[in-house]
């Protein structure tokens, strides 16, 4: 989740919520401490505001986007891609004839996400990832930049380049398919289609 003109204003409102839910917490802790006339020993402290602020947005970050509700506000529009996913590639370096075995395996939280590629003769890793509504198709897609380097034991044409990618997901068949561009240096590019692993 990016601060984008599609969502700031539910960012900025969701903020604000936040830190009036702990500063609420925060005062009915000590109002009940008060009037229970609980005095606490001098090595506990009742928390602070921005410490029951930093514990809400952790689990909101890690755990409570992905539920429903913060899509049906728009403040979240991704869907839940954690996990590994494998499928095939196809490269233009090759004419498109040639299935390329990938597996992506897929790190996310509300404000971010990273996706590692696992090809036959190299690995990536995404860089300025976010989700965004395609002007296009209107489709929710992923949008990343990756760095690709070659294995060791790869042909000598290998060479570590970078590129981009979009991907969209289908929630029928649970699939992630979009295409790629490799860059000024290989000028390839292909389509992406992974399926989910159970």
């Amino acid at each position: 989740m990016k601060i984008n003109k599609d969502n700031y204003k539910q960012f900025s409102y969701f903020i604000l919520i936040l830190i009036a839910i702990s500063t609420s917490v925060v005062y009915c802790i000590s109002y009940i401490l008060k009037i229970k006339n609980i005095n606490l020993p001098f090595w506990v402290e009742i928390p602070s505001i921005s410490g029951v602020y930093a514990l809400l947005f952790y689990l909101f970050d890690n755990f409570c986007w992905k539920w429903d509700f913060f899509k049906k506000i728009h403040l979240i529009i991704a869907e839940d891609l954690n996990g590994e996913w494998e499928g095939v590639a196809k490269s233009s370096y090759d004419k498109f004839k040639s299935n390329i075995k990938i597996v992506l395996k897929i790190k996310q939280k509300a404000t971010n996400i990273i996706v590692n590629g696992i090809f036959d003769n190299s690995k990536s890793v995404s860089f300025n990832e976010n989700f965004e509504n395609s002007e296009i198709d209107a489709d929710v897609a992923l949008f990343y930049f990756f760095r690709n380097q070659p294995n060791y034991n790869a042909p000598e044409t290998m060479a570590m380049h970078e590129g981009c990618v979009k991907l969209v997901y289908n929630k029928k068949d649970k699939s992630l398919e979009g295409y790629y561009y490799s860059g000024r240096d290989r000028n390839n590019h292909g389509t992406i289609k992974v399926f989910k692993k159970k």
